[in-house]
């Protein structure tokens, strides 16, 4: 008997499956990183207006992110594309509310 290859193998019973609701978002990231990495124009243009070159698209393909995450990524400024992944990773590991505490000065 030929023994199953990694892909192949069974997982046990009650495992548990996770859900991640950025996997759309990081799998965008993907395609935008490899564009870059890709071409150094479109990596220039993506470090100096990230969200000019997300609408552009690259070569006839354009790049599809929640509104919310265009807003965050105006703030990205880097001047390596090192940099700017990091920041990004920021961005999609930072919780989506914005915690807001009252001050009261006196």
């Amino acid at each position: 008997m030929r023994p199953l290859t990694p892909s192949l193998s069974i997982t046990p019973l009650g495992s548990a499956v996770t859900y991640d609701p950025q996997s759309a978002v990081k799998v965008e990231l993907g395609r935008l990183i490899h564009a870059a990495i890709i071409n150094k124009r479109f990596c220039q243009k993506l470090l100096t207006n990230p969200l000019g070159s997300i609408e552009d698209g690259y070569c006839g393909e354009s790049f599809h992110f929640p509104v919310e995450f265009l807003e965050r990524i105006q703030a990205v400024r880097a001047e390596t594309l090192e940099a700017f992944s990091v920041q990004l990773l920021q961005i999609v590991n930072s919780p989506r509310i914005t915690e807001k505490a009252v001050v009261r000065y006196q």
